[in-house]
């Protein structure tokens, strides 16, 4: 008897092996023929060297680690607690502290030309890179490889982002092999991914090159024209706080990210907050998971920092962390 379960276990093992390995190999087949294809679409398409191309690809790495990670990003698996926890400590804003007095100027400089409060460069800063300590470790052209072939839900918007990403290397001289940033591809202190890196990069101290990674004229001015060109509005109201009863919670609250009510409609429904705008100007009550004490209302302004990052827990978070700063500062 037990010689016989033995031979089931076996033929059961061997069938479960063979069906990994028809999998793995069908996937392997299908991540080759995503690579042809890239290959000949920036070859005839886009003009690049067959011969350079075909080498980049050669060295290129396929990260299963990559698609964990974008599967499973803070934004999606914690609560708003939990998220703010990640960057709101003494350590980082002590580091903020010490950045703005280090660049005070430049940081008055960018807000004065682009209308970008100070307070906000300084959070994004600290949110994305602790002032560029972390900047990611992943090369960034495997990383959006990895993305394109083996993550179908976004992989059309990442192969966009690797044909702008041989374009920014050709553009900025710089070697593809040796760019480094985040698992999803964003780079420098910044983290601007390729397409916004090539679309809002800024030349700040008119050197001739645009370095995203250790300049921070070039940096700040970025972030700064980055915010600008995404509508951001000269001395409107980011966010008010204001309280609401469970019927109010449950008719207006959202997650949207763009707001869907006007000023006026949420104070005729007995929702008070204040604000610098226009009754008719769009404003968004906050859903934070989590945290049921505090209710945010966002603006206009709250909404261009999504464009950063799509969740409005970033943003809350990026302008906690830089009020914070600049409250030390003064």
């Amino acid at each position: 008897m037990n010689y016989k379960k033995t031979i089931i276990y076996l033929i059961l093992l061997s069938s479960f092996q063979l069906t990994i390995y028809a999998n793995d190999t069908q996937a392997n087949e299908s991540k080759e023929a995503i690579k042809l294809e890239l290959i000949e679409e920036l070859v005839t398409q886009h003009g690049f060297d067959e011969q350079y191309i075909t080498a980049i690809f050669e060295k290129v790495a396929y990260l299963p680690k990559i698609i964990d990670n974008i599967s499973k990003p803070a934004e999606k698996t914690k609560t708003w607690n939990e998220y703010r926890g990640i960057f709101f400590t003494p350590a980082r804003i002590a580091a903020g502290v010490i950045f703005a007095k280090q660049h005070e100027t430049l940081l008055l400089k960018a807000a004065q030309e682009t209308g970008v409060p100070v307070d906000v460069i300084l959070g994004i800063l600290g949110v994305e890179t602790y002032f560029g300590r972390i900047q990611g470790n992943y090369k960034v052209i495997d990383s959006l490889y990895t993305l394109v072939t083996g993550y179908p839900p976004r992989s059309a918007f990442f192969k966009k982002e690797l044909i702008n990403l041989f374009y920014l290397a050709r553009e900025q001289g710089i070697a593809i092999g040796e760019i480094k940033g985040s698992y999803a591809g964003a780079m420098g202190a910044a983290q601007f991914i390729p397409s916004s890196y090539r679309a809002y990069a800024v030349d700040g101290d008119n050197d001739g090159i645009i370095d995203l990674f250790e300049n921070w004229n070039d940096i700040v001015m970025s972030i700064a024209n980055y915010l600008q060109q995404n509508g951001w509005r000269r001395n409107e109201d980011i966010i008010s706080q204001t309280s609401l009863d469970d019927e109010q919670l449950k008719t207006f609250a959202s997650k949207a990210l763009k707001p869907q009510y006007t000023i006026e409609i949420l104070n005729n429904n007995g929702i008070n907050f204040e604000n610098n705008l226009n009754n008719d100007s769009l404003a968004q009550i906050i859903l934070l998971e989590g945290d049921v004490k505090k209710t945010y209302v966002g603006f206009h302004n709250f909404y261009v920092i999504t464009t950063y990052n799509r969740n409005v827990m970033y943003a809350l978070s990026v302008i906690q962390v830089g009020r914070s700063i600049q409250s030390k500062t003064l």
